[in-house]
């Protein structure tokens, strides 16, 4: 009886926004479109490349995702490939676990034309043996040379280009490098390799689109190590929705998902004002409230008598988490800047040994503090900063 009341629900805090219910975001979605147009169609070839730059939580990888629904189910004048490649510390130690991961990645990930799909599975399949047999991947007893591995890699995606892609009249190849950060932060020199490649391969006809997501420091972090690669991305700042935009990411997902639910105003202007437009606990939020609901109207009187409940799941999820994730003396930096009136912050008003580095850490390494142009640090929400002061209390 309780499976035949739930809504379908649309929203989930842990994973990316499916593209079906993706809203907002008008300008980099316009911008793409002009964008893999474009490129499809240049000659000689000009590939555009995007980089999608925000916090954690802002919704860069339904970004992605949806750029990825665009390219292969709606844009019926090109045909199109991606492959999305999931990046993390281990896949960026250095340029060869970077080469590894995205072969690997091309490979079981790409999306293209449905007639398309079986035939380039099989051939993708025969492509990656094929650099196998070259070495890409492989361990060694000794290293192989990066400039080796960067000019293997190379020549495989030309020949994936050459001999799978383009007989199959595509006419842009996507490729999706969610967390690029990881590799700028362990191996910087890795952004060269990347600029070069693509650059070289473009010059050769071989269309291949970047599309990278990082936090907004991203490009700030590697100026000095590499500034071409900085000139290579047209850049997007994702930012918190403002009301309007809120309300259509509550209400556009309850509509096209069937769900049977339906928030009022009153609600929609709560949430808002708890989560100052955060996509992360806007959809945290609504997944409990749909779980709870069931069907039919969700109204104020409602949010109010399970508001505490959600607030606590919050807390267990995601707050609890983040604390644990900090070192002691980083705990007791946390609470400081909780206590202070101001949300803004200076490391002068910070009383801790060794205060820079720890700053440091926690917003670039932890994401728990965000760090302003002026060097100030903030609490990357409001509703954090309130778990951290009734933690005291």
């Amino acid at each position: 009886m309780y499976l035949e009341t739930m809504a379908k629900n649309p929203f989930s805090p842990r994973h990316p926004i499916d593209p079906a219910y993706f809203v907002n975001r008008e300008e980099v979605l316009e911008s793409f479109g002009r964008s893999i147009k474009r490129s499809a169609k240049s000659v000689p070839r000009k590939p555009d490349n995007i980089a999608v730059l925000g916090g954690w939580g802002i919704g860069k990888t339904s970004v992605l995702k949806k750029f990825e629904s665009l390219a292969v189910d709606e844009f019926d004048d090109l045909k199109a490939f991606t492959a999305f490649i999931e990046l993390n510390p281990s896949a960026c130690q250095n340029i060869e676990a970077f080469i590894s991961r995205t072969r690997d990645d091309i490979q079981r990930s790409f999306l293209s034309e449905l007639p398309l799909i079986a035939k380039i599975k099989r051939e993708l399949s025969d492509w990656r043996v094929k650099t196998l047999d070259l070495g890409i991947g492989l361990e060694r007893k000794e290293k192989m040379m990066e400039s080796h591995a960067t000019s293997l890699f190379e020549e495989a995606l030309r020949d994936l280009w050459r001999n799978i892609l383009e007989p199959k009249d595509i006419e842009a190849a996507l490729l999706m490098f969610d967390d690029l950060h990881y590799l700028a932060r362990n191996y910087p020199g890795g952004l060269y390799d990347i600029r070069s490649i693509f650059q070289k391969l473009a010059m050769d006809g071989c269309n291949y689109m970047l599309f990278i997501t990082g936090p907004e420091t991203l490009f700030g972090e590697i100026r000095d190590f590499a500034e071409p690669f900085t000139r290579f991305f047209d850049r997007f700042k994702l930012d918190f929705f403002n009301l309007e935009e809120t309300g259509k990411a509550i209400q556009e997902p309850l509509q096209l998902s069937g769900s049977g639910v339906k928030a009022d105003e009153a609600v929609i202007e709560n949430i808002y004002d708890l989560t100052q437009g955060h996509p992360y606990f806007i959809h945290f939020i609504m997944c409990d409230l749909v779980d709870y609901k069931g069907k039919g109207r969700i109204t104020e009187n409602f949010f109010d008598e399970h508001w505490k409940k959600i607030a606590r799941h919050i807390e267990r999820e995601k707050f609890e988490d983040d604390l644990f994730s900090a070192s002691e003396t980083e705990r007791k930096a946390l609470h400081q800047i909780a206590e202070l009136h101001s949300d803004v912050v200076a490391p002068s008003e910070i009383r801790i040994r060794g205060k820079a580095e720890i700053l440091k850490r926690l917003s670039e390494d932890k994401g728990l503090l965000i760090k302003s142009g002026r060097g100030e640090y903030k609490l990357y929400h409001p509703l954090f900063k309130e778990y951290l002061n009734q933690l005291k209390s």
